[in-house]
Parts: structure tokens; sequence; C-alpha cells
């Protein structure tokens, strides 16, 4: 009873919440109209291009280039083991997700005393991962720009992976920022019980 009296009230504003991405940024049903939100690049203290995209990797290079940020951290590598053994193997933060690399980086940046940073991912994925972001450093004082890569880099067609892994995403922001033990156990359900997913599209 006193679980269903403290989810139900948080599933009512998790449901707002993410209504309000929906509604606000159409750009989450097509990508063929930017948003001025994701189209301004900020001065930052670093840059961070989401993982596994060499689109990403090259757009956050230029906006370094031209003066943005005067460095590139990486969500896949341990920056501070890096710095200490010079071996990236040796340092990878094993990130599975979107929601793994918005508590990485919220962890990095407070060690780095970092106060504005520059995320950017793929128009596709530029909606969810703000709400992601969001979540994850709100309350935290640090400033987060997320910028997409432009127009024609991405898919033609909004993935049904996005659509589905939306609401999922924010659920596990939530649980990841403030009860990251069960963070951990919802992950660790779904390693143990592949067959209830693989043929599931939704991810986080």
């Amino acid at each position: 009873m006193l679980l269903t009296i403290v989810l139900l009230p948080l599933a009512g504003l998790f449901g707002l919440y993410g209504l309000n991405w929906l509604i606000l940024y159409p750009e989450f049903v097509t990508m063929f109209r930017p948003h001025p939100l994701f189209e301004r690049p900020q001065p930052a203290d670093a840059i961070v291009p989401l993982a596994k995209d060499v689109t990403r990797d090259r757009l956050a290079a230029l906006l370094v280039a031209k003066g943005l940020a005067p460095r590139i951290l990486s969500t896949v590598v341990d920056e501070a083991c890096l710095r200490k053994r010079g071996v990236r193997e040796l340092c990878a933060t094993g990130v599975r997700n979107t929601v793994d690399e918005a508590l990485t980086l919220r962890r990095v940046l407070a060690s780095e005393r970092m106060d504005r940073v520059m995320i950017v991912t793929s128009r596709d994925h530029v909606v969810r991962a703000a709400a992601i972001f969001t979540l994850v450093f709100f309350g935290t004082g640090i400033d987060v720009n997320v910028v997409a890569t432009p127009v024609g880099t991405s898919r033609g067609v909004l993935s049904v992976r996005e659509l589905l892994s939306f609401f999922p995403s924010l659920g596990g922001a939530v649980l990841g920022r403030f009860t990251p033990e069960l963070y951990e156990w919802v992950m660790q359900y779904r390693r143990e019980f592949p067959y209830r997913h693989s043929n599931s599209r939704v991810g986080l």
C-alpha cells in the first residue's frame, strides 16, 4: 500500500515530464525540422560526444577547433584512470546506454570541477538524450548544453527504438540518479534474462 502511494504520484510526474518533451519538441517525431534549442553550441569546459557514432566525434572535434571548448571528454574512458595508467583498455567505464553515459559524466564533471559541458549526439537521439541529461544533472549546478549533429547526418526516419525507449530511459535516469542500487538491479535483471528483451526494441 505504501509503495503504491509513493509510486503513483511519481509515475504521474514522470508521465507529465515526458509528455512535456514530446509536445514541446516535435523533432522527436521528425528529424527534418531543426529546433533552436539543439542548434546553439555554447562555450563549455568540455565537449562530450556520446558513444558509438563517428559523426558525433567529428562535430565535437569541429566545435573544439572553433574554440568553444578546450577539450573533448569521453564517456567510455575514465580520464582520471587514463592519466594514471595510460592504457585505454584498462580504463573503460563500461557504459551500457545513454543513462549510464549521463551518470558517468556526472561523476567525472564533479571530480574535474567543471561547470559547463556540451553534449553532442545524433539528431534522432537528441530529445531523448536531453531529457535524460536534464534529469541526471538536475540540482548539480552544472550547465548542460545538448547539441544535435547536422540535418542529413542521421538516419532518414526516427527509429522505432527511439520512440519506444523514451519513457523507459526517463525511468532509468530517475533510478540511476536517486536509487543507483535499484537501477543496477534492473540492469542486472536485463542481463540475466535477455530472452525477455531479445525481440524488444526498447533500450535505455
